[in-house]
């Protein structure tokens, strides 16, 4: 009797098995890869100030075909993960506005984007500046860590990968502080 319940325990969780393995779908390998670095202070990127905390973002084509960017591609189907001190750090109201839009944007299925997109050859990048300050408040002294990630399929997850970017560090010194040149 006890055998034919082990027995019996053991076909349910194969069952079971079976049927996740039966479910999973497979999920493309990525076609693009992410990278950042912040900006120089002294020289931000054009019609950028330096209070304002801007990573570079770079989208590079590691697949072997061209593949089609469009400039919707920034914000919107960027996340930022920023910590201050190891702690989340406080979101602004455009990150808000932001993910607001997102939600809008995903139950309409409208990328919102009117721009027709650019080709990227494999091998090419295209950068951009992504201003984070303008998202995350970034008044406050401390190590901010700056990671950003996009899914390879951002409507249907089911197939999506994530790609992560690098992390970088960015120390908003105390007011007044001097800083090492």
């Amino acid at each position: 009797m006890r055998k034919l319940g082990l027995n019996f325990l053991v076909l349910i969780f194969a069952i079971q098995t079976i049927t996740l393995c039966a479910q999973a779908t497979d999920r493309p390998k990525p076609w693009f890869s992410l990278s950042i670095e912040a900006s120089d202070p002294s020289h931000p990127p054009t019609h950028y100030t330096a209070d304002r905390y801007v990573v570079l973002v770079t989208y590079a084509n590691i697949s072997d075909v061209d593949d089609m960017y469009s400039e919707v591609d920034h914000e919107e189907m960027l996340n930022m993960i920023v910590l201050r001190d190891g702690a989340p750090a406080e979101e602004t109201d455009n990150m808000r506005a932001l993910r607001k839009e997102r939600k809008y944007t995903e139950s309409k299925g409208w990328s919102g984007s009117v721009q027709a997109p650019v080709r990227i050859k494999p091998g090419k990048s295209v950068t951009w500046p992504l201003p984070v300050g303008d998202y995350f408040d970034m008044t406050m002294p401390g190590a901010y860590t700056i990671t950003v990630n996009r899914e390879t399929f951002p409507h249907d997850l089911a197939r999506s990968v994530t790609v992560w970017s690098n992390t970088i560090e960015i120390v908003v010194p105390q007011p007044g502080a001097q800083t090492l040149q």
